[in-house]
């Protein structure tokens, strides 16, 4: 065989070698942040239709008070349901709301971790 080729086949083999082992460690190095989204504007929707169903006209002060409480509430356990997605995942959490456009497959990359805030919150 000729030394000239097999010097060029050698060098091109260590060059994807080295490539390689330079695209691992950056990989490795730089990894993409991590992400999930949840649609925090329909859980206050839904939270808002289960509090309307309960507002009956004629209803007394102590009532009233005991639904706006709730509604107080629901904001602080929605805030601790998202506090304990990130901290299992170990991601950053985006408001679905803040997704400007989305593919035309609807496929965002970014995992939906809405229904696990839902099951969050019906756990407490």
């Amino acid at each position: 065989m000729n030394p000239g080729l097999v010097r060029l086949l050698v060098t091109g083999l260590l060059s994807v070698l080295v490539s390689c082992a330079i695209g691992l460690i950056w990989v490795r190095s730089h990894p993409a942040p991590r992400m999930v989204r949840v649609d925090v504007g329909s859980l206050y929707e839904e939270q808002k239709k289960t509090l309307s169903a309960r507002l009956k006209p004629g209803m007394t002060e102590e009532e009233q008070k005991a639904i706006f409480k709730a509604a107080t509430d629901y904001g602080k356990r929605v805030d601790e349901a998202l506090s304990l997605v990130a901290l299992e995942c170990q991601c950053a959490i985006l408001n679905s709301a803040a997704l400007v456009r989305l593919p035309d497959s609807g496929d965002t990359g970014i995992a939906d971790a809405s229904d696990r805030v839902r099951q969050i919150l019906g756990q407490n």
